[in-house]
């Protein structure tokens, strides 16, 4: 997430090289009333791969200008996304200098539980007569960001996630499957991990019958069979330790995650014959986040993650003055190594 942040900027005429994106996305200013239009845009990015909206910076010509008002209050962003939207995306927001000037930027991460969907209409009052409400969120509405813009999702994108979600389920059972063989059945209890990531840090134990009749951390009180029970389960005598009871090897499909192929990525960063050389420069060969060979036979395929893009199109934006020679100068020093 955070090679989203970076920026590259032409320091004689203060204007940023890189283009709005499927992660990024640049305002002049940060306006109050436009809050759902950003919700928006930060959906959009939760139900892909995440993303970033930067207040301060231009779009056309993407000059940076600065953020020279009063912070928004992150509270009310986040009671808005909850107000409209489920389940709760997270997002960090600060400032950063950019150029010798301040810029304040919204960092939103993929969302775990795809996909976040509005689940309330807002609308616009019009006053003209015999026009209807503008709709500016939309009950049931997935937004997804494609290229540079935040719309409803179309089929393709949607039938992926929710294959993705159904996945993700039976992998998740599967692995607790495997901690419950680990430990033993007849010992074993279920924790609410969500609850444990609140600050009270309190949460729900749950336990058969069976395996309550063997704790003896339990001094006094009773099991309720039913949910509504107001009286008091147990009271705990021994501190409590959360174990990992056994890392599980979560494989990874390429296919999924690393998308693009060499000759793929290299009409899209517009690289010919210096990819190579890029590519060692950046260092994306030996991370897995960018990079990630596939072995057939004695031959190898190299795939890359559109993150491998952004960060070549970061480095060297196709409108960067210079590029080429830029580039020349990268293979140079790459033959230089090879020599070595």
């Amino acid at each position: 997430m955070i090679e989203f942040l970076e920026l590259t900027i032409d320091t004689n005429t203060s204007r940023v090289t890189n283009r709005e994106s499927e992660h990024r996305e640049f305002k002049a200013v940060f306006d109050s009333n436009s809050i759902w239009k950003y919700a928006k845009t930060m959906v959009s990015f939760a139900n892909k791969n995440g993303g970033v909206i930067f207040f301060g910076i231009k779009d056309n010509p993407k000059e940076i200008i600065g953020f020279n008002e009063n912070l928004p209050d992150q509270l009310v962003i986040a009671n808005f996304l909850n107000e409209c939207f489920e389940p709760e995306i997270h997002f960090s927001m600060d400032t950063k200098i950019y150029g010798g000037k301040t810029v304040l930027y919204v960092l939103v991460n993929p969302s775990n539980s795809k996909p976040v969907i509005c689940k309330k209409n807002k609308t616009e009052r019009l006053i003209e007569k015999g026009k209807s409400d503008n709709v500016l969120l939309r009950e049931g509405a997935i937004y997804y960001r494609y290229s540079t813009s935040t719309v409803e999702i179309k089929f393709p994108e949607l039938s992926r996630i929710l294959e993705d979600r159904v996945q993700r389920v039976f992998r998740s059972l599967v692995d607790n499957i495997t901690l419950l063989n680990k430990v033993g059945y007849e010992k074993a209890a279920i924790v609410d991990a969500e609850d444990l990531s609140g600050n009270d840090k309190v949460t729900s134990v749950y336990i058969t019958t069976e395996t309550a009749k063997n704790i003896n951390w339990i001094q006094k009180g009773r099991f309720s069979e039913t949910p509504d029970s107001v009286d008091k389960a147990y009271y705990v005598t021994r501190q409590i330790e959360i174990k990992q009871g056994v890392e599980i090897e979560k494989p990874v499909d390429p296919s999924r995650t690393h998308t693009l192929t060499k000759t793929a990525l290299t009409k899209e960063v517009k690289i010919n014959n210096y990819i190579n050389a890029v590519l060692w420069k950046l260092g994306i060969l030996d991370n897995e986040t960018y990079h990630m060979p596939i072995h057939h036979g004695k031959s190898i395929l190299h795939k890359f993650t559109v993150s491998a893009k952004e960060r070549i199109l970061t480095n060297y934006p196709l409108d960067m003055l210079g590029r080429k020679e830029i580039i020349n100068k990268v293979c140079e020093e790459y033959n230089e190594s090879q020599r070595k």
